[in-house]
């Protein structure tokens, strides 16, 4: 093990990197599984008893609601200052969707249905008729029966004046005189100003002369605008009063409206005319009216509703229909309305779907435990039960699980949020060990750079040193056999000396870079000056032995804006390389070229070339493709990087083609000077 350490140095900090992710990534990611394995055990139990309570604080909102909005509706049949009972009827009808209605005063007297049997101003008209109706229906003397009906409406009140003239038009009509019969019921009773001053036997009469009109108009096109007016007229009288504050009687008016009913029906004059119920539905109003008759036969008076609590349901059979009677109190009387199981349904259904929940389903049983709402099965257990509320006596609220466990689905939901954290959280443990790790080997592989860059430089200084010292020794000695040795002695040393001075320039050029401290000249200089300097530079060393050195240069080029020192630099730099990694017979050409925007400075050698995987690190910090200290080639990886950042600094381009065996070219772009 020592051995191996000592081959190879960064073991031991590698050794300490697998060391810290242990205590630092796989300690952590132990104890949180532990953690969220504890929290998985108990969260299915606080998530029962969060969901029961939040279930519960929802049904009893709900309950609220209902009572609120119940209590609401119920005022609204007494909520207006003394409004006509049709009034009343009708709102309650369209607005509450009541199934019938009953209106006492406070005397305990009904307002309605008001029946005309029951009314003693509702009698059948005199005595005096019978001749004329003998005349008519019995002996069919219609001319007979026209001339007494004239004699009798000359001697009669406001209501037998009506019924005459309504004998004496129906008369007329049987002897085929129609157009007379028509002005005659038009002028003297469907159209008679009673209509907004007369009682309520007087509306009777006038409704059933516009009824006439109608049945005999209808199928006449000659009278289709007189039609319409009669039609909306006989309309317009249905559930309202006059102006002397009369209204049809119940009987009367829901004879009235099945009539037109049928006659609008046919003729389409109800759907022109259906604005004139506000909203509500003629055939809706005319079934509450029967409801309501028939309710009101079965009461006749208002002491069972003094029994009833206020505003609570009460079970009822009106004939064969169940409904449920509600009562209202007021200062000026009492309201009872009837209103069916789809009424109520409509209203609790509306709440129970304000739980916005997937998870429940919701039913409502009544006092029975009947279902009004919701849900029809009953195989599974409720979890949560509660009264509707104090308006429905008995009636309950009840919440269950659908498709399974929902407290074991949420708990699952909220057990899948803390492991999706915590592997959250063991990833983001694990990716931060990672990138230390990483950041930890950068370090390690710095360090081995750093150790190699030690080891080269010293290798590079040791070996001019040690040349210098072996001649300078020499010569001390004075083993040398004549002068030309000596020159030739002192020449190499020169020449060492040289060396070991580019070496060292080109490590306080990399130090000044590494501290921002390098600083460039910049001035519109001459390309070709800077060409011809570095060729000057490099002739003696590239003149000697088998190397061939061309250049390329024209006399002229534009200025670029360059540190002319520093330009130098970078070619000398290229064409040493040129010369290093060049054998045998080596050609080496520096040319200069130019374009309208930049200056093409190339340098190009037959030298051993660079594989294609080193290209894209030559231009990196102490990157040496060959890094083997026995290598032919001095550097130590410095001066092509050197040459990057110089270039950059003149926002130029430098870039590389080679293959190997085939030598390479360095080419590198600088801008024009504006």
């Amino acid at each position: 093990m020592k051995s191996l350490r000592h081959l190879h140095p960064g073991f031991g900090q590698f050794r300490w990197v697998v060391l810290l992710l242990a205590v630092a990534v796989i300690l952590p990611t132990v104890c949180l599984l532990w953690f969220m394995n504890e929290v998985v055990k108990n969260e299915r139990l606080v998530v029962r008893q969060k969901l029961t309570t939040v279930y519960r604080n929802r049904l009893a909102e709900v309950a609220g609601k209902v009572a609120s909005q119940w209590a609401d509706s119920c005022r609204q049949w007494g909520r207006r200052s003394s409004p006509p009972p049709y009034r009343q009827f009708v709102l309650a009808v369209g607005q509450n969707n009541c199934e019938g209605l009953l209106i006492y005063d406070d005397a305990g007297e009904r307002l309605y249905p008001v029946i005309s049997t029951n009314a003693d101003t509702l009698a059948r008209p005199s005595e005096d008729f019978r001749d004329a109706w003998e005349m008519e229906f019995i002996d069919h003397q219609y001319e007979r029966a026209a001339e007494l009906y004239e004699e009798w409406a000359r001697i009669s009140d406001d209501h037998g004046r009506l019924a005459a003239y309504i004998g004496k038009s129906r008369s007329l009509a049987k002897l085929g005189r129609l157009d007379q019969a028509i002005a005659e019921c038009k002028l003297r009773a469907a159209f008679s100003p009673l209509a907004e001053t007369g009682d309520s036997r007087s509306l009777a009469l006038i409704a059933n002369a516009r009824l006439l009109l109608l049945g005999w108009m209808r199928d006449n096109p000659a009278y289709s605008s007189l039609c319409d007016e009669t039609f909306r007229k006989l309309l317009a009288m249905l559930y309202s009063v006059n102006g002397a504050g009369f209204a049809l009687p119940a009987d009367e008016n829901l004879f009235i409206a099945r009539r037109v009913l049928e006659i609008g029906g046919k003729t389409g004059l109800l759907d022109r005319n259906a604005d004139l119920f506000r909203g509500t539905s003629l055939t809706k109003l005319i079934q509450a009216e029967e409801q309501s008759i028939r309710f009101a036969e079965q009461v006749p008076t208002v002491d069972l509703f003094n029994d009833w609590q206020a505003d609570t349901l009460v079970p009822l059979h009106v004939g064969e229909t169940t409904l449920y009677g509600v009562s209202h109190k007021t200062g000026r009387g009492t309201c009872a309305a009837l209103v069916s199981r789809s009424c109520i349904t409509a209203l609790l259904a509306e709440h129970a779907g304000s739980l916005p929940d997937t998870n429940i389903d919701c039913r409502i049983l009544d006092d029975g435990g009947r279902l009004v709402a919701g849900m029809e099965e009953t195989g599974r257990e409720p979890f949560v039960t509660d009264a509707v509320g104090p308006c429905f006596p008995g009636w309950t609220m009840q919440l269950f699980f659908k498709g399974g466990d929902v407290f074991e689905r949420a708990a699952s939901e909220q057990i899948a949020v803390y492991t999706w954290t915590g592997l959250l959280f063991i990833v983001l443990i694990l990716v931060s060990g990672g990138v230390a790790a990483r950041s930890i080997g950068h370090q390690v592989k710095l360090n081995k750079l750093k150790n190699d860059f030690i080891a080269t430089v010293t290798h590079e200084l040791k070996t001019p040193l040690a040349s210098m010292r072996v001649l300078v020794d020499t010569l001390l000695e004075g083993n040398y056999r004549d002068q030309n040795q000596v020159t030739e002695y002192l020449q190499l040393v020169s020449r060492e000396n040289e060396r070991l001075s580019r070496l060292i320039d080109n490590f306080l050029t990399f130090s000044r870079m590494e501290r921002n401290k390098q600083a460039f000249q910049m001035r519109p200089v001459s390309p070709v000056s800077i060409a011809r300097t570095a060729a000057q530079a490099v002739q003696t060393k590239l003149g000697r032995g088998h190397c061939c050195f061309e250049t390329d240069i024209p006399e002229r080029l534009p200025d670029i804006k360059a540190d002319h020192d520093a330009m130098v630099t970078v070619l000398v730099n290229l064409l040493d390389n040129a010369y290093k990694y060049s054998y045998d017979e080596k050609r080496i050409k520096l040319s200069v070229t130019g374009d309208n925007s930049s200056i093409c400075f190339r340098v190009s050698d037959n030298g051993l070339g660079i594989p294609r995987r080193a290209l894209r690190k030559i231009f990196q910090r102490f990157y040496q493709v060959d890094r083997s200290l026995s290598r032919r080639a001095e550097g130590c990886g410095l001066g092509l990087s050197i040459a990057k950042f110089i270039v950059d600094a003149h926002q130029g381009t430098i870039a590389v083609e080679s293959k190997p065996g085939q030598g390479s070219t360095f080419t590198v772009r600088v801008p024009i000077a504006p």
